[in-house]
């Protein structure tokens, strides 16, 4: 696991102290009016929806379902582990980096109605058959939540699932997208300090930058349903950013997690 900056820690009880500071920002919201959902390649329609600014680079619209993250994108070629992750963190394996801190994000997604669950994880165990291995796969749990870009190209608004910018290439030479509704709020994990932390507990994925996982690292804000082993000597890699729909490395993109109308999988 590939780290090169810690962002500021945070523990359970500061989730809870956030949230809370969440509901507060959101009681002051104006009602929101009608919004035309923006579609790709779009003309520019202004409008004054109930968005509040929860911190720098950070929004959320209750109303809608929304939170809205500041991003900017930070690789356009090569394989990927992660679809978003804290800047100074895992940007050679990302499409987008963003600078809030995650265990914020997870603070905001709460206070916008999602369930938060629990990151997959994968085992190796004997088969009992000729010393062969096996793979146990748990899914991850929690709100489905949907993944927008959206940025400005022009006088154009431009609204895509971050999905549509990762691919694979089957047998035939043919691409494939990956799927845009596999996505669901984990909301990575809590453990306790180790000793060079001092006492108390920290949101892993403030420290590793986990914030929209695609390998299985089981730190993940957001992650895929399907628990892809972060061994390629496991799991091969196979989705790599394509490259000729992506808007060029640092432009700034408005990350929207929105929610899915369907039952949240697996969460209680």
């Amino acid at each position: 696991m590939r780290t090169t900056r810690r962002l500021p820690m945070a523990t359970s009880r500061n989730l809870f102290v956030m949230s809370c500071a969440v509901v507060g920002l959101a009681s002051c919201a104006t009602e929101p009016t009608e919004v035309v959902p923006a579609l790709t390649g779009a003309s520019l329609q202004p409008f004054e929806p109930s968005i509040v600014q929860v911190s720098k680079g950070l929004r959320i619209d209750v109303s809608r379902g929304e939170v809205m993250v500041d991003a900017q994108v930070c690789a356009r070629i090569g394989w990927l582990e992660q679809m978003v992750c804290a800047a100074g963190t895992r940007e050679h394996e990302s499409l987008l980096a963003v600078e809030v801190a995650p265990s914020l994000i997870h603070a905001a997604l709460l206070m916008t109605g999602y369930q938060s669950g629990s990151p997959g994880k994968w085992t190796e165990k004997d088969s009992g058959v000729n010393g062969a291995i096996e793979l146990q796969l748990d899914p991850p749990t929690g709100s489905p939540v949907d993944i927008i870009a959206r940025w400005r190209a022009g006088d154009m608004l431009m609204e895509v699932a971050l999905s549509d910018w990762v691919r694979a290439e089957d047998g035939d030479g043919t691409s494939r997208t990956l799927p845009r509704d596999r996505f669901v709020f984990a909301g990575s994990i809590v453990r306790a300090n180790p000793k060079s932390l001092g006492p108390g507990e920290h949101y892993v994925a403030d420290y590793t930058g986990s914030i929209v996982g695609l390998v299985t690292f089981g730190d993940e804000v957001i992650a895929f349903q399907e628990v892809i082993p972060d061994r390629v000597d496991v799991a091969p890699a196979l989705w790599e950013a394509w490259t000729d729909r992506i808007p060029a490395q640092g432009t700034p993109i408005e990350l929207v997690f929105r929610r899915r109308r369907e039952q949240s999988l697996g969460s209680s």
